[in-house]
Order: C-alpha cells, then sequence, then structure tokens
C-alpha cells in the first residue's frame, strides 16, 4: 500500500468558496470530472467523458474541512481525502490531497493531482 500527500496552494480567501469546490458534486464537476452525481446512499458517480466512470463512496466528511472517499472498485483501506487548511505563515489556504492506494505508479497519480490542482485554480477560480 502506498500513500501520497500533496499539498497545492489556493488563492481564494473564503473557505466557503473552497468548500464549495471540494466538498459538493457541482464544485468536483469543475475540476475533478465531467459529472458528478450523488446517490441517497453515498455513493458518488464520476463521469469523464462519454463512457468512463468510477464511483466512490463518501467515508466521512466535514463540512469546510474535508471529504474523504473510497474507490468501489479499490482494496479496502484505500482512499483519497481532499483536505482544506490554512497557513498563518503565508496567510493562504492550501488544498492537501491525501491518497492511500494499491497502485504503483505514484508517479502518475501525483501528476494527475497535479493535474485537477491546476484546474482547480484555472477553472475554479481559487
Amino acid at each position: 500500500m502506498e500513500k501520497i500527500h500533496l499539498e497545492f496552494p489556493l488563492n481564494s480567501n473564503s473557505r466557503s468558496m473552497i468548500w464549495d469546490r471540494v466538498g459538493t458534486t457541482g464544485g468536483l464537476e469543475v475540476w475533478m470530472a465531467d459529472r458528478v452525481t450523488e446517490d441517497e446512499e453515498g455513493v458518488y458517480t464520476f463521469h469523464w467523458g462519454r463512457n468512463e466512470t468510477r464511483q466512490a463512496v463518501l467515508v466521512s466528511k466535514r463540512i469546510g474541512t474535508y471529504v474523504r472517499f473510497h474507490w468501489i472498485d479499490e482494496p479496502p483501506r484505500t482512499f483519497f481525502e481532499l483536505r482544506i487548511s490554512f497557513n498563518e505563515l503565508t496567510n493562504t489556504f492550501i488544498l492537501e490531497v491525501t491518497e492511500q492506494t494499491n497502485d504503483e505508479d505514484i508517479e502518475g497519480l501525483t501528476q494527475l493531482w497535479e493535474s485537477f490542482a491546476e484546474k482547480l485554480t484555472r477553472r475554479g477560480g481559487i
């Protein structure tokens, strides 16, 4: 099992605006997937293009702070977490991405998250 932890500085002073992009289906559609839906059991379906989908179950969430998912097609104890933290030294918000995975392509996963973070700042305005 591998764990990656990445930090991305954000260009917003508003925790609620950042949370809207990180903790909601509509916000995740801006930067992480083309479409995101949630059913009544907390299962999120992420859609890319016409045919690619993946489902994740919401493991835990603290509004305004973090959201943690488990990809349904991954082994137990794997997850990805999106956390909003504040750096008092730089007076900026940080998006912390943590992923516990069985995927051996850590470099590829890191590049994927870097690409998502770039879209978040460009498309999401934060």
